[in-house]
């Protein structure tokens, strides 16, 4: 039995043995294969300048074939040598030509649906170049577009992209205030006619976006937030008019239904109410006139920021004139004259910008004694064009103009043009 296993040991050595020499026979016989060595360098030396995926990736394949097979041979030394210490340069370039070859068609079809104005065609460009290359530099260019249209489409009264509008703006928001989007050579973000110059430009810029897109889609309070935010950081949006008056006509339409809700409690009144009735009645009426007040001074608040700025602006005469004169209207609803208005604006935007989205209180002022007691409080809200809010003591005052003046028994509601946000 031990003869028979040293047997079968030395068989097992021997055929091992063979196999080593037949491969160092192998070897030595493709090392003068001249022609065959030859060849595929050949094939290397044509390709590895490609600027196909293709021809490089031919290069690359011919390469690490020449090196295995004729690596070590003297004849091939120097040219094994070369292509081993060249091959990582060609395999990094053959792994960005192939990221290459997928995300240049991606933006070129983005670009051209830009240009075309084709929205849909640009939103799935978009979504599929950031879904493929999340960490891509060029992300941001495209993004910022993207958020952009939805603002240009809702002031054409089109909100079909708001959905997707505010989900990119948010996320350039987010990749701008983190530092993780990189801006282009000059400073600034996106692409075409969308494109902010700077940092601070496109934060202030699509944080209004956002708010834009809210207020005119229909969801005026989700808008608030986004408005007071671009009043506090930089850019051009912090002294834009146009956001302090769109806050001050949120605020305008409270004040009409807070008017409506003062006339409707007055008009409840009855002299057949027992006294504990009336002084109810009496106590709710005055807490309405205090809600109306409190909204008629947020509302000229941010009328006066819009104002004063606009007026600054030869541009924006018109808007500053219209605005001025809806300031007349509610600073006459809540003081019931006009003496002193320019007083009062130039005071207002010298104090802190309430927050839109805090509670607004009632502001009670303290009773005063008046020779007419037969007169409930004015019922008529107007705008600036002469008919107005009636007083305390049933008079009506009208604007600057100084029509509208009434009394107790002909006090009547006129109705306020609604002022729309300006684009």
């Amino acid at each position: 039995m031990k003869t028979i296993f040293k047997t079968l040991g030395l068989a097992v050595l021997l055929a091992a043995f063979l196999a080593v020499g037949s491969v160092g026979a192998f070897a030595q016989e493709a090392c003068t294969d001249v022609d065959a060595i030859n060849a595929l360098y050949q094939t290397v030396i044509d390709n590895y300048k490609s600027t196909e995926v293709a021809g490089l990736q031919k290069a690359v394949d011919s390469g690490k074939q020449f090196t295995e097979k004729y690596g070590n041979c003297d004849s091939a030394k120097v040219n094994a040598d070369w292509i081993g210490k060249q091959m990582p340069k060609w395999e990094a370039r053959l792994a960005e030509m192939k990221v290459q070859s997928v995300r240049q068609p991606i933006l070129t079809r983005f670009d051209n649906a830009i240009k075309s104005k084709n929205w849909d065609e640009a939103y799935a460009a978009g979504e599929e170049f950031t879904a493929k290359f999340p960490n891509d530099d060029a992300r941001i260019h495209l993004i910022v577009p993207l958020a952009w249209i939805g603002y240009l489409e809702t002031g054409n009264k089109n909100t079909k992209y708001n959905a997707n509008a505010a989900k990119y703006a948010k996320t350039a928001i987010d990749m701008l205030k983190s530092g993780t989007a990189k801006a282009k050579p000059s400073g600034g973000y996106g692409a075409f006619q969308f494109e902010c110059a700077s940092k601070d430009e496109c934060i202030s810029f699509l944080t209004y976006d956002l708010g834009y897109m809210d207020y005119l889609g229909g969801n005026k309070q989700a808008a608030l937030p986004y408005y007071y935010e671009v009043t506090k950081i930089p850019g051009s949006f912090k002294t834009n008019p146009v956001v302090f008056g769109t806050i001050g006509d949120y605020y305008y339409e409270s004040v009409r239904k807070q008017a409506d809700d003062v006339k409707a409690k007055i008009a409840d009144q009855k002299d057949t109410d027992a006294d504990d009735v009336k002084a109810k009645k009496d106590a709710d009426i005055k807490q309405a006139v205090g809600m109306l007040n409190g909204y008629a001074e947020r509302a000229m608040d941010a009328y006066s920021r819009a104002y004063t700025l606009a007026k600054a602006d030869p541009k924006l005469a018109t808007y500053a004139g219209t605005l001025y004169k809806t300031l007349q209207a509610l600073y006459t609803v809540r003081f019931q004259k006009q003496e002193g208005i320019d007083a009062w604006i130039s005071s207002a935007v010298t104090k802190p910008f309430p927050d839109p989205t805090s509670a607004v209180t009632p502001v009670v002022d303290a009773e005063t004694t008046t020779s007419n007691t037969t007169g409930g409080p004015g019922t008529g809200m107007g705008a600036a064009n002469g008919t107005g809010m009636g007083a305390a003591n049933g008079s009506g005052m009208g604007a600057a103009n100084g029509t509208g003046t009434g009394n107790a028994a002909a006090a009547k509601t006129a109705t306020a043009k609604p002022i729309k946000p300006r684009q």
